[in-house]
């Protein structure tokens, strides 16, 4: 089975602390593939009333109120309502891309470049980070790509390897992406390194599914024109409403069942 099988502005210097890779334009990733496939997700990209643009993972299409406005506009692209539904494919990798590791915090950030300036800006640490030498990031990153990558890995996965001559596993050795061009018109190009001894085992994975999806309501809040951060603050402040009343519900129940703080033995 083909490894994806369902086919039909950045600084150079970037900190690498986020759980999604970013692939910049000049500055070549390695990673390690450590997922048998990809997960399949729908995606639809929109710009809310402050001219923010977000991607927004489709909670489905029977739900979904792009999808609904779709079809009911018949999927005419040439209609302004409009947003196609994407397809993008996740998965985890190690990034083994060489980085510079802050003594003092633990931040990262890209060896590219002349770094011999170069100081930490991670919550005003300011440690002086000219001398440090680069090494592997060696930490676990969401990969999120569409068709034309996936493409690329299933196209390694047949050939013989540079390195071995002979068809290789995905997950057995780093894979260096070197990109051209930005936003829509850019092009990653997949080439295969030496073989790797890591032991993916060793590390976490991010499930793959648990991210942010909206509501119907919450959609067609930002379709007519509200601001994301807005959701994001509602959301925050159920939760916080939420987790006031289990603690409410606890202290009441103590207050009411002195035996239920005791250890009660059997």
């Amino acid at each position: 089975m083909a490894f994806a099988p369902d086919l039909n502005k950045f600084e150079s210097r970037t900190r690498t602390a986020d759980k999604y890779l970013k692939i910049v334009t000049g500055v070549p990733s390695v990673v390690v593939i450590m997922d048998e496939h990809p997960v399949l997700i729908g995606k639809h990209w929109i710009t809310d009333g402050t001219g923010r643009k977000i991607g927004l993972r489709c909670p489905g299409q029977d739900v979904c109120p792009i999808c609904q406005r779709n079809a009911q506009i018949g999927y005419n692209k040439e209609d302004p309502h409009y947003i196609a539904l994407q397809r993008r494919y996740r998965l985890n990798v190690l990034d083994l891309t060489p980085v510079i590791k802050c003594p003092e915090c633990g931040a990262m950030y890209a060896a590219t470049g002349d770094t011999s300036r170069l100081i930490c800006d991670n919550d005003d640490c300011g440690a002086q980070l000219g001398s440090i030498t680069s090494e592997p990031a060696k930490t676990v990153k969401i990969f999120e790509r569409g068709r034309r990558l996936m493409e690329q890995f299933n196209a390694l996965e047949g050939m013989p390897h540079p390195f071995t001559g002979k068809a290789e596993k995905l997950q057995t050795y780093p894979i260096m992406l070197v990109a051209t061009g930005s936003g829509r018109d850019m092009v990653i190009a997949a080439i295969p390194q030496a073989m790797s001894d890591e032991n993916l085992d060793s590390y976490e994975k991010y499930n793959l599914q648990d991210d942010l999806v909206l509501t119907s309501d919450e959609i067609k809040y930002l379709l007519d024109g509200g601001a994301y951060n807005d959701v994001l603050s509602a959301r925050r402040a159920d939760t916080q409403t939420q987790s006031e009343s289990v603690i409410e519900d606890a202290d009441e129940t103590l207050a009411n069942n002195p035996l239920a703080s005791e250890d009660i033995p059997f």
